[in-house]
């Protein structure tokens, strides 16, 4: 629930989207003796939770039976971990799978299928096959008797479609297969009625209804390969395929009421009119006045008038006061289907193509027209087509109408359901460039990372995405999303959009609210208090839109089309990578100094993004301009490695150097190449407490920066080899993050070994930093005393006197609302601290458990609000000897009711580190 993809020992079995009905099939072929390892990716596109049902029946050859049903004993995780698909062993962080009941629950209600049935196919004579026509979806294997034995002639599977979006939802399913003669054919399993599979003796183009993108992927979630198409089997008798020639066009024999009249010589003609309409898709979500069928995404001219009959008439009628807020128009994710004609497309074909289309239109109705090759290549030919032409006139379009009235375009440059376009070029017509992401599910990993892509190999600096968009999860706040937001940095994105910002009237908690979004309004209680997790978002932006971004691997996509993303995990961890697309390695890719690099878009001397190698995985065909640019490109200097996955010991062959090696624990991250050093940023930790890793940057002293408090220091932990430099820093909690800075030249030795007592001490233990100075400084809360091991072989010591000390704030606290509900108070309290307490130390005012934000005022003066562990902050400055006035506004979510446990003062000690 509701689509999977099935994979049985790391081969690729099948795939499935209709959760009301469970799919069988035969798995024979796929299993081995010994262990065997079942492994499904399964998605849920509604924004709910992804739920699985499963059994394996075995038949053994002494006849026993075996089934393997799911349940708490498979694993299941959110994440892919290397080798899940084909490894025995538990992936890191999977867990037990949560059993939420039998499948007759709602909302499933799934009965015990039924016995697989089969249909059989008799001839009186020896019949020669040569392909399967089926009305319906089918996962099943023909087979023909020969001998009283079975020999596979073919296994066929369909994929399913959506009536929503899919133009030709009920056509045909077409397989072609090499031709097999005998007199008794069996398909199974099968239960559908006989009426509805047809075996033919005549050449079929396989998968045509798909092919003509009459029917696309059912899943908003489509893989690389979901486009690439089974070829159509050439049959052994060349004569029984029509030639062009032997086709007549009678289009100027039709008369403009629809009459034909012509002549045409002997023979038993078929004659077939070929016309076009509309898919009959209409716009959506629209009021009724609003919604009608969708534009032609294809022509230039009717996206003009599209635009001019809905913002023209709005530009025609504002003053210019009120045009000057109008900054732009905003193009979604695609999701209304395919489409593959429009006017003039016959000419625009030929001049793409170099051939006239009009006698190849038979093909679509899945004849074989002068070869099986021809006849693929035609519909491929149709797709790039269409592909290209959509992103230059829908996209294209758009802008060029946009930028008439001064504004500019914002683009989703992927689709969910029925994308008929390539999202490199797709982005590139458009002025600014957004991926999106769910802050509920998965969904938006390949979306951000297709939008960071076609951003950087076309040279743009800033990588939108429409962030946090979910199901309304009122219990929502800014800790809780942190984490998944950092998960789409590290995918390439450097600025978000929140989704949604509805307007709101002030009529109270919890405000007008969709479905679709998270409620960052003025009714929604923490939005009001979160300045400082928005500054925080705004340091994260900021950083990473600093320099270039840094990539090992230009990963090509292919030629073909439809694409919504390139290959799966294409470079093992450590590395990172760009897809990159045929327009883009035509039009802004070179080889520099043994480099790819592209340029920026403003600046075609400046270089935006460079790449040691490019990794190219079997695609099919690929025109032979892309072809003779990248062969070009080859000859230049440019290393290819044929594959995707890329192999790492074909990294290793080249010389590429993973940019995060040895990491202590699983992170995610992403790094930027700036113009005098290196910037990394860091997140998702799969481990808190000491963290290590090796970053690919010497002879440059890291800063560590917190992109919450933005407190910056000199970080004195860590360890320079020949080509990285090895980190050591402290996680306190799952969702912290780091920029981990590379921009000065290294001018005192660093500490690579802390201990204490004859045992290692991390810096959780005791924290080292240089100061403006670059005085070597160590804080703890521990006493003790620590010797430092120092790069350069020296020793130096420090000794921590006094333990932490603690005064807990038990005294009397008021409470008063904040707003009507109180879902936002003010919480007061008077307390007295002693004249040795933290004498010379630094005092930390720690506020213990808070639901969900509070900010802190003491003595008047105000601090930041803290949104995310640890809630303390340092109050050494605000501080009194005696009584002192404390304040603090606690802020919930709409579901919640403000907290604050547990608030005391602590000592820290802060020492300068001996010779």
């Amino acid at each position: 629930d509701n689509s999977y993809v099935l994979w049985i020992n790391g081969k690729k079995v099948q795939e499935g989207s209709n959760w009301q009905t469970p799919d069988q099939f035969t798995i024979t072929e796929y299993l081995k003796q010994g262990d065997n390892v079942i492994a499904l990716s399964v998605n849920n596109s509604e924004a709910s939770p992804a739920g699985l049902i499963a059994a394996v029946h075995i038949r053994h050859a002494n006849g026993k039976t075996q089934s393997i049903s799911t349940d708490s004993s498979w694993l299941a995780g959110n994440q892919e971990v290397a080798g899940w698909r084909d490894s025995a062993k538990t992936p890191e962080g999977w867990k037990a799978a949560r059993v939420l009941g039998p499948a007759s629950m709602a909302p499933w209600r799934l009965s015990t299928p039924a016995k697989s049935k089969s249909i059989q196919f008799r001839h009186t004579e020896p019949f020669k096959a040569r392909a399967l026509v089926v009305k319906g979806d089918i996962a099943a294997k023909l087979y023909a008797i020969k001998g009283g034995k079975r020999e596979l002639v073919a296994e066929v599977r369909s994929a399913g479609s959506n009536k929503d979006t899919d133009f030709l939802p009920d056509g045909p399913r077409v397989f072609s297969f090499k031709e097999a003669m005998a007199q008794e054919f069996v398909l199974e399993p099968c239960n559908l009625p006989a009426d509805a599979v047809t075996l033919t003796s005549e050449p079929m183009v396989a998968q045509v209804i798909e092919k003509q993108m009459g029917r696309m992927h059912p899943t908003p979630s489509p893989t690389w390969d979901s486009y690439r198409f089974r070829d159509t089997v050439e049959p052994d008798d060349a004569s029984i395929i029509v030639k062009q020639a032997d086709i007549i066009n009678l289009t100027e024999k039709l008369s403009a009421d629809g009459t034909l009249s012509c002549e045409l010589p002997a023979g038993n003609w078929t004659i077939i009119y070929f016309g076009m309409v509309t898919t009959g898709k209409q716009n959506r979500p629209a009021p009724p006045e609003a919604t009608g069928l969708e534009v032609d995404k294809m022509s230039k001219a009717h996206i003009a008038y599209h635009f001019d009959s809905m913002f023209g008439k709005l530009l025609k009628e504002i003053t210019p006061e009120e045009k000057s807020a109008w900054k732009g128009v905003t193009i979604d994710s695609y999701e209304v289907g395919a489409q593959n004609w429009t006017d003039g497309f016959d000419r625009e074909f030929k001049k793409r193509a170099g051939y006239d289309p009009i006698k190849m239109l038979p093909v679509m109705t899945g004849r074989v027209i002068e070869s099986a090759r021809a006849s693929d290549q035609f519909l491929w030919d149709l797709r790039r087509i269409v592909a290209d032409m959509i992103a230059e006139n829908y996209v294209g379009g758009l802008t060029e109408a946009a930028h008439k009235h001064g504004l500019t375009t914002w683009c989703e440059n992927y689709g969910h359901w029925g994308f008929p376009g390539d999202f490199t070029i797709y982005g590139r017509y458009s002025d600014e460039i957004g991926g999106e992401f769910w802050s509920n599910n998965q969904l938006g990993t390949i979306e951000c990372r297709a939008a960071s892509s076609t951003a950087h190999i076309y040279g743009r600096r800033r990588v939108y995405a429409e962030a946090f968009t979910s199901s309304l999860d009122l219990k929502h706040h800014p800790y809780l999303l942190k984490r998944r937001g950092e998960e789409l940095f590290c995918e390439g994105i450097n600025h978000f959009v929140f989704h949604v910002v509805a307007h709101q009237p002030r009529d109270g908690v919890p405000g007008k609210n969709p479905w679709f979004g998270t409620a960052f309004h003025r009714n929604n209680p923490w939005f009001n208090e979160c300045r400082n997790w928005v500054r925080y978002l705004q340091r994260i932006h900021f950083m990473l839109q600093q320099g270039n971004p840094v990539a090992n691997v230009a990963v090509y996509i292919g030629d073909f089309a439809p694409q919504m993303t390139g290959p799966a995990n294409p470079v093992p961890a450590g590395y990172d990578y760009d897809y990159i697309g045929s327009d883009a390695i035509v039009s802004n890719l070179d080889v520099v100094n043994g480099k790819w690099v592209v340029y920026d878009e403003k600046n075609r001397k400046q270089i935006a993004a460079s790449y040691e190698l490019m990794a190219m995985p079997e695609s099919g065909y690929i025109r032979p301009h892309v072809l003779k640019r990248i062969q070009e490109l080859e000859k230049a200097g440019g290393k290819i490695i044929h594959a995707a996955p890329v192999p790492i010991e074909s990294l290793q062959q080249f010389g590429v150097a993973p940019l995060v090696s040895e990491a202590t624990c699983g992170l995610r991250w992403k790094a930027r190449q700036l113009d005098d050093g290196m910037l990394f940023f860091l997140s998702n930790f799969k481990a808190t407490g000491t963290f290590e890793a090796n970053l690919r940057v010497t002879g440059k002293a890291p800063e560590l920066f917190d992109p919450v408090t933005g407190q910056i220091s000199k970080m004195a932990r860590y360890k320079s080899g020949k080509d990285t430099t090895r980190i050591c820093i402290h996680v306190n909690d799952p969702a912290d993050s780091f920029f981990v800075v590379f921009r000065q030249q290294q001018q005192t030795p660093s500490v690579v070994k802390v201990q204490a007592g004859g045992k290692d001490a991390g810096p959780g233990d005791l924290a080292l930093f240089y100061d403006d100075n670059n005085r070597l400084k160590a804080e703890s809360a521990r006493k003790g005393d620590y010797t430092l091991t120092m790069s350069d072989g020296t020793e130096k010591t420090v000794r921590i006197g006094r333990d932490s000390e603690t005064l807990p704030l038990n005294g009397t606290w008021t409470t008063t609302n904040k707003d009507e509900k109180g879902f936002s108070v003010f919480m007061k309290t008077t307390f007295s601290v002693p004249a040795d307490f933290g004498k010379g130390q630094k005092i930390v005012l720690d506020l213990g458990k808070v639901e969900v934000m509070a900010k802190v005022t003491l003595n008047g003066r105000e601090f930041d609000t803290l949104w995310m562990p640890p809630f303390a902050v340092d109050v050494t400055e605000a501080l009194k000897r005696g009584d002192n006035q404390l304040e603090v506004l606690v802020t919930s979510t709409s579901q919640g009711r403000p907290k604050l446990e547990g608030t005391k003062l602590r000592t820290v000690t802060v020492e300068n580190v001996m010779p």
